[in-house]
This record gives structure tokens, C-alpha cells and sequence, in this order.
């Protein structure tokens, strides 16, 4: 086995009182070859994902422009105009970034922290690794918050609007 990775288990209540001795934990060959494995395929994923990052933002430029040329109508449904959804496939790129780097930095620095058995660099693996799943969560919690207030917003509106046809028909 190759020892590159050890932690100190001290707030482990069995280990306390069972014996005072120091539990380490061991990278083994094993384990280096399915962290170099999870390496190649979070950087495989991350640079796939800038390329469809690159995508959105070519995309948003071109509805942008193709979307500013075209004649408004008089009764447009939406209350902005056209080409401004260009600006939101900026906005999803943008957020996309994050997560994507701190990926991309955590398969360059456990590649090159298991290949040359640096302490600092697979640190710094795991850092961005904790970093890549901490942004993903807290989108995702935003991202389930703005569905329940926009499902109470719809039934709201929903009910309204019910309300607003049910009484015109009794006028007529």
C-alpha cells in the first residue's frame, strides 16, 4: 500500500474509550485508482460542461440579435421585450460557471496529488470537491424554494382569475 493520505480519528466516541491510541486512515492502491478514475471523469464532465456552457452563452448572443430585428406587435404577450431572453441563457451560464470550476479543480488537483502523493494537493482536491457539492445544494434548495412560491403565486392567480370570469358571467 502507498501512504499518502492520513486523518487523525479523534472524535470518534468509540475509539475514545476503548483505547487512547491514534486511528489513521490509508490511501491504498485501490482507492488511488478509483480516486485517479473519479479524477478523469469529473474533468471529462466539467470540460463537457463548459463546452455546453460555451453553447448557452452563443446561443443567448444569437436570440438576442436575431430577436432584437424582429417587429414588435402591438399586442406582445410578454411584458418585456423579445430579445431579452437572450439575457437569460447569460444569466444560466453564469451560474453555471461555479460548479463547473471548482470540478474541474478538484480532477486537476486529485490527478496530480495522487501522481505525485502531495498532502497540500489533494487537500486542495477535497476542498474544491466539498466546495462543487456545497453550490449544487444550496441551488438546489434555492431552486425548490422558488418552485413553491411560484406554485402559490399560480393557484393565487389561478383563483382569481376564477373568481373574475365566474362573476362577469353572472353580470351578462
Amino acid at each position: 500500500t502507498i501512504k499518502i493520505f492520513t486523518m487523525e480519528i479523534e472524535n470518534n466516541p468509540v475509539a475514545q474509550t476503548e483505547s487512547t491510541e491514534k486511528k489513521y486512515l490509508e490511501l491504498n492502491e485501490d482507492i488511488n485508482k478509483i480516486l485517479l478514475s473519479a479524477g478523469n471523469w469529473s474533468k471529462f464532465l466539467a470540460i463537457l460542461g463548459f463546452v455546453f456552457m460555451g453553447l448557452m452563452v452563443f446561443a443567448g448572443f444569437m436570440m438576442s440579435i436575431v430577436l432584437s430585428f424582429l417587429p414588435m406587435i402591438d399586442d406582445n404577450p410578454f411584458p418585456f421585450p423579445p430579445f431579452l431572453f437572450g439575457i437569460i441563457y447569460f444569466v444560466v451560464a453564469a451560474v453555471y460557471f461555479l460548479p463547473l470550476l471548482y470540478l474541474f479543480r478538484f480532477s486537476s488537483h486529485i490527478n496530480k496529488a495522487i501522481n505525485s502523493g502531495n498532502q497540500d494537493l489533494l487537500a486542495s482536491a477535497f476542498k474544491n470537491l466539498k466546495a462543487h457539492y456545497r453550490f449544487i445544494g444550496i441551488f438546489i434548495i434555492v431552486s425548490f424554494c422558488l418552485y413553491v412560491v411560484a406554485i402559490i403565486f399560480m393557484v393565487i392567480f389561478g383563483l382569481f382569475a376564477g373568481f373574475g370570469t365566474g362573476f362577469s358571467n353572472l353580470n351578462a
